[in-house]
């Protein structure tokens, strides 16, 4: 349950409003929008805020005795989903 909060978090969190005029004509991709409209970027904020979010997740794992391989698996795409939503989906804009 504390992993669907913190997988609607990155979510809501990593959007920025500026995607809602992605139209395919002339604002194609995220890159596109992100270059053209975007002024404030906040994801600094937003990405430590839900990494922190998302600590009392990760806790229980680095202790030996609960750690089982779901929940391992689940912290790593969490984390994943994560990292995608902050950084790698604009990590090759230029």
């Amino acid at each position: 349950m504390y992993g669907l909060f913190c997988d609607f978090n990155i979510a809501y969190l990593s959007y920025f409003k500026e995607e809602r005029y992605i139209d395919g004509n002339e604002i194609k991709t995220t890159c596109d929008a992100y270059r053209v409209f975007m002024v404030d970027d906040i994801r600094a904020f937003t990405a430590s805020f839900t990494l922190i979010l998302i600590l009392p997740f990760i806790l229980p794992v680095l202790r030996r005795k609960h750690a089982t391989r779901w929940l391992t698996l689940a912290i790593l795409l969490l984390l994943l989903f994560w990292y995608w939503r902050f950084f790698g989906r604009l990590q090759w804009c230029v």
